[in-house]
């Protein structure tokens, strides 16, 4: 009888190890009560969060054997943010299989029938119109680009068809679903295979875009912005775990700058950079990707990040928690720019332009000399005699600014905009106005001055990626004459 005993003692403890090879805990956080619960994987009771640190019982969870059994051993598994309160979804990394939590009946329960794949890891998961999609991954020594959708009537995964130009893959970088336009955006991308270029991964820097109302790709420029491609590669992202999309914004953290946490973010939906600077030391003990800690729980829903971390005491008998706002950290800063923005004067735009005017000015000089241009003698431009009223009004009022500001700088591109009436246009507008001006300017000053630069273009001594307009050193003379009254 003894040895019976001693042989069903064993086997439930073999059964007890075999149940602590699954997380002990499936956290999330509940979006309007802005709260931490966990599902208890042991007892299979819910817990919540409470203001002084202690976890409290709710409820026993119902849940049947074939859920239990299917949950798979060694996997991460993760909340999928949702806009039904009453519902908390997970998704199991790199298998396609994922549960649903009811809040009001306490069911925990597997909603698919998938075989287990593997060749979705890392993936985006998102719901559209209320069905869950996911995107991209990796499995199987290759990337995959990839948009499939949940079908709940056969409980199985199935994939769109789609035209265009997609992405090789969709894994480490940057990918969104806009909900107002029924479309994803996917950019910074690595693509893989095994059997390709020596198995080395190749990151693709084009933009693209998905319609689900034509199911196509379509690409819209590529990544140009030299800030963000530095930051980029100095951030060393980690592949396997993409960029935290908040449904506004890509959050990129930084190298700490002297001791302070730094975070940029990307507008998914302008493509515009913003930049965080925790001078506050709000962040010091705050993560927003589970990866750079493991010590805390970081549980995210949206745009809410909540850091759960244990006390220091000896005896650990309740935890700490942080809830940031995340969308909150980047309100009213001001844009430090776009990552398709492309250096003036690298701009295809810009090309053409200058081949145009190359042209005009060819058709002109032959037109009036009447001679070829490679033997007829240039004419500089202090041979012509230079009138006032070939400046209109408001490149005036820009040099007598200039000159005013000359022994500090010069100013910047808001002033120039205000000083040429181009503050109503848009921003790309802005930038090929104020460029056709300051060009058109500096053509009938050279008369004056014999430069061919009068107005100039630099950058910022305080931030290179700003840029500043000011009067030529050489000119400067000619130009404070000419203004005299």
């Amino acid at each position: 009888m003894g040895l019976y005993i001693k042989r069903a003692f064993l086997l439930v403890i073999l059964l007890q190890i075999g149940l602590q090879t699954r997380a002990d805990f499936y956290y999330f956080l509940h979006h309007k009560e802005k709260t931490a619960y966990r599902i208890n994987s042991t007892t299979w009771n819910l817990e919540k969060l409470q203001r002084e640190g202690k976890w409290l019982v709710l409820n026993r969870i119902k849940l049947d054997s074939a859920t239990i059994t299917s949950l798979p051993v060694n996997i991460e598994i993760n909340q999928i943010p949702s806009e039904d309160l009453n519902q908390v979804y997970f998704s199991a990394n790199c298998t396609n299989q994922f549960y649903r939590f009811d809040l009001k009946s306490m069911i925990f329960n597997r909603m698919d029938k998938t075989f287990y794949r593997g060749d979705n890891c890392h993936a985006y998961h998102f719901f559209r119109k209320g069905v869950l999609h996911s995107v991209g991954g990796y499995g199987f020594w290759r990337t995959n680009n990839h948009i499939i959708y949940f079908d709940e009537k056969s409980k199985e995964w199935e994939a769109y068809s789609s035209t265009g130009t997609p992405p090789q893959g969709i894994y480490g970088g940057f990918v969104a679903y806009i909900p107002e336009k029924d479309e994803l955006i996917s950019f910074m991308n690595y693509s893989h295979d095994v059997n390709v270029n020596n198995g080395a991964f190749f990151r693709d820097k084009a933009i693209y875009t998905y319609s689900f109302k034509s199911n196509k790709w379509s690409q819209r420029g590529s990544v140009y912005s030299k800030a963000f491609l530095e930051l980029f590669d100095k951030a060393n992202p980690n592949l396997h775990n993409g960029h935290y999309f908040t449904g506004k914004y890509f959050i990129m953290p930084a190298i700490p700058f002297s001791g302070f946490q730094e975070y940029y973010a990307i507008n998914a939906r302008t493509l515009e950079i913003f930049n965080f600077k925790d001078y506050a030391n709000r962040l010091t003990r705050f993560n927003i990707y589970s990866h750079e800690s493991k010590v805390k729980e970081v549980l995210r829903n949206k745009e809410l990040v909540l850091n759960i971390r244990p006390n220091q005491s000896e005896k650990v008998v309740y935890v700490d928690s942080q809830l940031e706002n995340v969308d909150a950290l980047f309100l009213n800063l001001k844009s430090v720019g776009f990552i398709n923005e492309q250096i003036w004067y690298q701009s295809e735009m810009f090309t053409w332009y200058l081949c145009l005017l190359l042209i005009s000015l060819i058709v002109w000089w032959i037109l009036k000399k009447g001679k070829s241009l490679f033997f007829k003698r240039f004419k500089y431009a202090n041979e012509l005699k230079f009138s006032g009223n070939l400046v209109n009004k408001s490149t005036i009022f820009l040099l007598k600014r200039l000159v005013e500001t000359y022994a500090t700088g010069g100013i910047d591109v808001d002033e120039t905009n205000s000083i040429l009436g181009l503050t109503t246009l848009a921003h790309d507008a802005q930038r090929y106005k104020r460029s056709a001006i300051v060009k058109e300017a500096n053509v009938k000053l050279a008369l004056l001055t014999n430069c061919h630069d009068t107005i100039q273009r630099q950058d910022s001594d305080l931030d290179r990626r700003q840029k500043r307009y000011m009067i030529n050193s050489l000119a400067i003379n000619a130009v404070k004459d000419f203004l005299k009254p």
